[in-house]
């Protein structure tokens, strides 16, 4: 199960948890739980061990979707088990006798063998089972703003999301109340992909280089989900292999350069990017 954006840490990002929605789908769902361990309580937001125990045994997952940067498990009951990976958390299925994973945090065991382990070295992340199957009633999810890939996110409602925003387009496609499972990560290789500078003020852009944002935010994410967000080995096409000291533009046109945006450190292009 590759996952590129999340490795090193990182925050795993929209295409890193549609990857994770897709194992947990191949693993988990139709299987009914027989019970839920808790390695360490603290990842568990909203709930302790025992509850989340109740309200999981004997039911089944019959879906799961992500919104955002969070997979959402809704089960037979009506509930819906919340996944944040926060940084660099993980999805593990085992069959019986397996060894468990490092760094296993919750583990939900199946009824005839086999158990999914919710995996997180820095206890960044969150698990919270709610009694419900309303977006609006699940507090982190009522707040996101729209799907970048939902045909219903026109080039119009993102305009409307950029236009007149004096903070910098990186920090505005990582605003998850404008647009939802954007990261620092994605945001580079979108700004990369668009020709455009992260640090550029959004209220500056002009309605040509607002479209092409537009364009290749949904092209980047499309491809990156296409990929099973692996784009390792992918050097010469994407900036994400190439963030880190020293990279190059995967154009071949200048040493990647960095700015700190928000408190995080961004890469680009001097020479692509203006």
């Amino acid at each position: 199960m590759p996952f590129a954006a999340g490795k090193g840490g990182a925050m795993p990002e929209l295409p890193d948890v549609e990857v994770r929605r897709r194992y947990f789908e191949e693993t988990s769902l139709g299987r009914e739980v027989e019970r839920v361990s808790v390695p360490e309580p603290r990842i568990l937001k909203g709930g302790t061990p025992a509850s989340l125990g109740r309200g999981l045994r004997r039911s089944r997952f019959v879906s799961a979707r992500r919104r955002g940067k969070y997979l959402l498990a809704a089960t037979d009951r009506g509930s819906t088990l919340l996944l944040h990976f926060g940084m660099g958390g993980e999805l593990a299925y085992r069959d019986p006798g397996a060894a468990a994973p490092d760094w296993s945090r919750v583990v939900l065991h199946f009824t005839g063998g086999g158990r999914l382990h919710y995996t997180n070295l820095r206890l960044f992340g969150k698990v919270e089972l709610f009694d419900t199957a309303r977006d609006e009633e699940i507090p982190d999810i009522a707040k996101l703003g729209p799907e970048p890939l939902d045909p219903r996110f026109t080039l119009r409602k993102f305009s409307r999301a950029v236009s007149g925003r004096r903070s910098t387009i990186h920090q505005v496609l990582m605003d998850q109340e404008l647009v939802a499972g954007i990261g620092n990560i994605f945001s580079d290789e979108i700004t990369f992909q668009a020709g455009v500078r992260p640090d550029r003020r959004a209220d500056d852009l002009t309605e040509d280089e607002v479209r092409l944002l537009y364009d290749r935010m949904k092209w980047t994410l499309r491809t990156a989900v296409r990929l099973d967000a692996d784009l390792d080995g992918r050097t010469d096409r994407f900036i994400i292999p190439n963030r880190r000291k020293g990279g190059i533009c995967p154009r071949g046109n200048a040493e990647l350069a960095t700015v700190r945006l928000g408190g995080r450190t961004s890469y680009y292009c001097p020479a692509c990017q203006k």
